[in-house]
């Protein structure tokens, strides 16, 4: 609850995308326009503390063979959010990428919030069909499909965490076949809009 979609929402290879803020903060968002093969939605947001920052909520292409399309896409991303907001921003979602890619996105998006939070191995998985047999069908295997990347000097990472890796209560379903990602963010002050 409290809940609002802050940059529409478009269609990915598998579903849709959807960008959800919290209602007072999306009060002070505006959707922004993206190329519309990115299967991504984002916003510039007006902190309270001065700071402008955009974020961002992907589903990039799938499948090993997809990374070069991936790192076509991130590239196009940062573009796009950096004309918004500057370096400060929040991309997140279900990159699809595999640990070889890290180095190449990460010079693109930034910092890694798993990373920058201690790289605990508890929270290391967005997907472990080990546990979470949401397809019956599949092989058994762990990945860090879900990605969440922070870029700017004002934006400092201060935790990560999963949600949805348990099975609901009573039942031994889960709730997606990704786990969610839980991140908090430190964003400094900027001296530059808090003289305008």
């Amino acid at each position: 609850q409290g809940y609002v979609s802050a940059g529409g929402t478009t269609l990915s290879h598998c579903g849709y995308v959807d960008l959800l803020l919290k209602k007072q903060l999306a009060e002070k968002s505006r959707p922004i326009s993206l190329d519309r093969n990115l299967s991504s939605v984002a916003c510039r947001i007006a902190l309270p503390n001065q700071t402008t920052i955009s974020v961002s909520s992907s589903h990039l292409a799938p499948f090993k063979h997809g990374a070069g399309t991936r790192l076509r896409q991130c590239q196009n991303l940062k573009e796009s959010l950096h004309q918004e907001s500057g370096n400060n921003m929040i991309l997140l979602g279900d990159y699809n990428m595999r640990q070889s890619e890290d180095k190449a996105i990460e010079n693109i998006l930034g910092i890694d919030a798993w990373k920058a939070a201690g790289s605990n191995y508890r929270n290391k998985f967005t997907w472990d069909s080990y546990s979470n047999e949401y397809h019956e069908d599949g092989f058994s295997f762990r990945a860090r499909f879900d990605r969440c990347y922070a870029g700017g000097d004002k934006m400092h990472v201060n935790r990560f965490g999963l949600i949805g890796n348990k099975a609901v209560v009573g039942t031994k379903d889960f709730l997606s076949d990704h786990y969610g990602m839980i991140i908090g963010f430190d964003v400094e002050k900027s001296s530059l809009d808090a003289e305008k």
